[in-house]
């Protein structure tokens, strides 16, 4: 506070007392008051104290702060509280090197990236083919060795359309599963494709964002740390956890990527679902073919 005031009378030259305690958060009456407190004037005792403060911090090239100081004086028998170390550091406008924050408000909002608004808004109907898609990570763990799938479904028959497995969640992994994607509806470009994933890195990279306008799709996210925006998705992965080793039992890194294929397949041909009228995501896409 004290600051404040000197900076007032600093100041009050130029500029009005009112004007300048509104700018410094102060009251007038608090400002006068100051004025006619007599100035604190230090202790023998106070200027020796802060001639070892001096000498500790110029021996540790102006690392150490109060309360290392003050541990320091403690060491060497003299208890100092540490306030009275700062007190007598501030007035003599002695700082120690602060370690900078790695992030800041403005930082984190920087390294967000891109996140998209929440275009699905929980509608998992879609009323053709390659009008919505879902897509999502998972990690699947077998013994030591962690692997990382990347999976896209078409809403419209809830059919894995695509799926990449890697041994790192990178961004190669998403670029080859949206190109598989692509391949499987024989699509040139995919344009008029609403995506829908979390917010995880890799989907809210400048990457992923140059995908999506030069492969012409629209990105939508899920709000954060919200399953539930993409629950279609979240629903497969359950069910491949908890079927997947039912008919893999003896699941083994190097055959991995084979009964994927297989209980993928078995998904997409032979799997009825309820929300398809107890037909299968292959069944429902003929019918639908047949029909047009």
């Amino acid at each position: 506070m004290s600051k404040k005031f000197e900076a007032i009378s600093f100041l009050r030259k130029e500029y009005s007392v009112v004007v300048l305690c509104n700018i410094f958060g102060v009251s007038k009456s608090g400002y006068y008051a100051s004025l006619k407190r007599p100035k604190y004037q230090a202790s023998k005792q106070d200027r020796r104290l802060l001639t070892r403060i001096k000498r500790i911090y110029s021996l540790y090239n102006g690392t150490y702060g109060a309360k290392r100081i003050a541990q320091y004086l403690k060491a060497k028998g003299r208890i100092v509280n540490h306030k009275k170390v700062a007190r007598l550091m501030s007035e003599a406008n002695i700082k120690a090197v602060v370690r900078l924050p790695k992030t800041t408000k403005e930082s984190k909002g920087q390294s967000a990236g891109y996140v998209y608004e929440n275009l699905l808004q929980r509608n998992f109907f879609a009323s053709q083919p390659n009008q919505k898609w879902v897509t999502d990570m998972t990690e699947i763990q077998i013994g030591k060795d962690k692997f990382y799938l990347s999976v896209i479904m078409d809403l419209f028959n809830r059919e894995i359309i695509a799926f990449k497995i890697s041994s790192s969640p990178n961004l190669e992994l998403i670029k080859d599963t949206l190109e598989a994607a692509r391949k499987k509806r024989k699509l040139k470009t995919l344009k008029g494709v609403l995506i829908h994933s979390d917010q995880g890195s890799v989907y809210r990279s400048l990457k992923y964002h140059e995908w999506s306008q030069s492969m012409n799709f629209i990105p939508s996210m899920s709000r954060k740390a919200n399953c539930w925006d993409n629950a279609v998705i979240e629903s497969f992965f359950s069910q491949l956890k908890t079927e997947f080793p039912c008919f893999y039992p003896d699941i083994e890194k190097e055959s991995l990527q084979l009964d994927l294929n297989g209980f993928i397949k078995f998904f997409n041909e032979k799997r009825i679902q309820a929300k398809l009228g107890f037909v299968s995501p292959k069944r429902y896409y003929l019918d639908y073919l047949s029909a047009v």
